[in-house]
């Protein structure tokens, strides 16, 4: 078994092939979508071999170009001897490779190839099986060998006035990457998720007010304090605190709610806000990178007049990748007209 993986391109989209049984094609949907919510494209093969193309070259065509393989384990893939050859080219290929349990049954077939690998458990919970997938792979790109940087994988531009806002969250992102690119407003990439809860004790509308900080950088792992600390600035400097939070939008939060207006293309998964809690995976894309992509892991708590997140914010461009967790807090001020 080889103990070297291939090493993910941080400057793209990271890709899973998603090992499957026939039997449990749905399960292997859902979690295709958690992790297009989550920003890594997962990959079937019902769904994404083209017609008229030759299956056997497809499969091997992806697991090359795939980052890591999620084999979905059961009873009945246990024995299957396509699952078996898909994760013996991974193996070839050195893939990482991250086998999810959905029933808690044995190794029998695979035990030979799966003796060496730590389980995710889809049965304990889809969600924190999907944060564990999610984890490890961005975990391989930052783990991947680099010389120490002199200087931060990304440049960072000055702070003008907010072109992306994520709103009350109070995650205030500027473009921050090398070549001028910066989050513009842009035409909406979906809306809110059809199966979002909606909040059973709604928000003021009015004007909120916002306070940011970068609790801790986590990829690069090694960064000059200097550029640390411009980065921090850059991110925790709000020329204009203030957003507004329309009526509509408070009585119904939805992707409005981090990305006002729509402006930065935005999508929202998974959201749920209820409670007094509000957790969901924002997906944006980058204005003029077409490898671009911010994600963002929204934890928090709420009241009617006030927010508190602590978030894991992802960011990829053609330049690198930076990975970060903040801690957000907004508060309500007055309302609940936005206008002066």
């Amino acid at each position: 078994m080889s103990d070297a993986q291939t090493t993910p391109d941080p400057a793209r989209r990271l890709s899973a092939f998603i090992s499957h049984h026939s039997s449990q094609v749905a399960v292997a949907r859902r979690l295709k979508t958690l992790l297009k919510e989550r920003g890594i494209d997962g990959w079937l093969a019902p769904d994404d071999i083209a017609a008229g193309t030759a299956f056997d070259q497809a499969i091997l065509d992806q697991i090359a170009r795939s980052d890591a393989i999620v084999l979905l384990f059961c009873a009945q893939s246990d024995q299957s001897r396509h699952v078996k050859r898909e994760l013996m080219l991974g193996e070839d290929g050195s893939k990482q490779i991250l086998p999810v349990r959905l029933e808690d049954v044995p190794a029998q077939g695979l035990a030979y190839w799966l003796k060496d690998y730590q389980w995710i458990d889809w049965f304990a919970g889809e969600e924190q099986a999907v944060e564990r997938i999610v984890a490890a792979m961005t975990g391989a790109v930052a783990s991947a060998p680099a010389a120490p940087p002199s200087r931060p994988p990304v440049a960072v531009k000055p702070w003008l006035r907010r072109p992306l806002t994520l709103g009350v969250g109070g995650l205030a992102l500027a473009g921050l990457f090398a070549g001028g690119l910066w989050w513009t407003g842009g035409t909406s990439g979906g809306g809110g998720d059809p199966s979002a809860a909606v909040a059973d004790n709604p928000i003021e509308p009015g004007i909120w007010t916002s306070k940011r900080e970068v609790v801790k950088i986590l990829f690069p792992e090694e960064i000059a304090p200097e550029y640390e600390a411009q980065f921090k600035q850059l991110m925790e400097t709000d020329p204009d605190p203030e957003d507004c939070i329309g009526e509509k939008v408070a009585a119904k939060p939805d992707v409005e709610l981090f990305d006002p207006g729509k402006q930065s293309a935005c999508t929202i998964g998974s959201f749920k806000m209820n409670g007094g809690r509000i957790s969901g995976y924002l997906n944006c894309k980058i204005a003029g990178d077409p490898n671009g992509n911010l994600q963002v892991t929204v934890r928090g708590t709420y009241t009617r007049t006030s927010m508190e997140f602590d978030n894991v914010v992802t960011m990829q461009t053609s330049q690198g990748m930076v990975r970060f967790r903040s801690h957000e807090t907004s508060k309500w001020v007055r309302g609940p007209s936005c206008m002066a």
